[in-house]
């Protein structure tokens, strides 16, 4: 049964991305399109798939058409999500795809179109019924590149050479790889979620054009919410994105992250005092990829207190966590 609802869009909202091809940011429109959902469900964080409904193709070309009806007449990135995969043809069918590409197309000024998959569901057939948008890319939710990790702890369902197989076939396809990196999956310690990603970022920086690195939060009726619900895991230390930003930085590597819920118990924090100062710096680097304003931070009369906090976590980190069972 075909609602309003379905035809409008989860979500969709503009704000500036980094354009790589040029070095600058430009205006970004982002577009959550309400789908059938993922097929997976069993990441341990995730509870995007609460956002699926029963829609129809029509549907799924409506949603789009109403985001960029008042679509500014000027050149933008094109972000599409589906909390699920953009080539999976139980959400997005074939047809589709190319009906969406054709709206692409016709619109112009789209400098850049992103979409997200799972590596299972990439071909390049799939990837051809995008022919003709400029600048493709295609973002896989890696998380991380330790197997264990990601087989046992965030339960993703594929393996690194999965992702590496599937970024091979976008780059033989002409389009580029945008990597997600999860900073601090449960069950791992602060210390080593920074290191994890650091590594992370470097095994797949031959494969990605950027690295988006989001830090974990606590979305409703997911195991990770019973988890920190029992006191078991906190989200990450805004610090510790700070810390892993400039680290993947010093390999010339686009990094991007976009602190979902910062400053909240629920999302990635500190003590609440810098919370938002250290938001809005990591929002500024975003743009202008400028890491002098992460440095800038780290200044005297910038620092606070609970950075010293921060520190002794990671200082007796084998003491207060150990890591038995992180199989590395």
């Amino acid at each position: 049964m075909n609602t309003l609802k379905n035809k409008n869009p989860v979500a969709s909202w503009f704000d500036y991305d980094y354009f790589k091809e040029e070095r600058k940011a430009i205006k970004a429109l982002t577009v959550i399109l309400r789908t059938a959902g993922c097929q997976w469900r069993k990441c341990t964080m995730c509870g995007f798939w609460q956002e699926s409904a029963d829609v129809t193709q029509a549907d799924i070309l409506d949603q789009l058409e109403r985001s960029l009806r008042n679509s500014p007449e000027e050149d933008i990135i094109l972000k599409i999500f589906t909390s699920g995969s953009f080539l999976d043809e139980r959400e997005i069918s074939s047809e589709t795809r190319k009906e969406i590409a054709e709206m692409v197309r016709k619109r112009g000024r789209i400098r850049k179109f992103i979409v997200e998959t799972r590596p299972e569901f990439v071909s390049a057939e799939r990837i051809e019924d995008l022919n003709g948008v400029e600048n493709l890319e295609l973002a896989i939710g890696l998380e991380t590149a330790n197997d264990f990790f990601r087989s046992k702890y965030i339960k993703k369902g594929f393996s690194f050479d999965d992702y590496r197989k599937a970024a091979e076939i976008v780059i033989d396809s002409s389009a580029t790889v945008k990597t997600y990196l999860l900073l601090k999956p449960p069950f791992v310690s602060e210390k080593k979620a920074i290191e994890d990603i650091i590594k992370s970022a470097e095994l797949v920086s031959d494969y990605s054009s950027t690295i988006s690195l989001n830090l974990c939060n606590i979305q409703k009726y997911t195991p990770l919410e019973a988890l920190w619900r029992r006191g078991y895991y906190r989200p990450p230390w805004l610090w510790s994105a700070v810390e892993a930003i400039k680290e993947i930085k010093k390999r010339k590597i686009v990094v991007m992250s976009d602190p979902v819920g910062a400053g909240y118990k629920r999302g990635p924090h500190n003590c609440g005092k810098c919370d938002r100062e250290i938001t809005e710096a990591i929002k500024n680097f975003n743009i202008t990829q400028d890491v002098r304003v992460l440095e800038r931070l780290e200044e005297n009369e910038m620092e606070c207190e609970c950075k010293d906090v921060w520190l002794a976590l990671l200082k007796y980190d084998a003491f207060l966590f150990d890591s038995i069972l992180e199989g590395t």
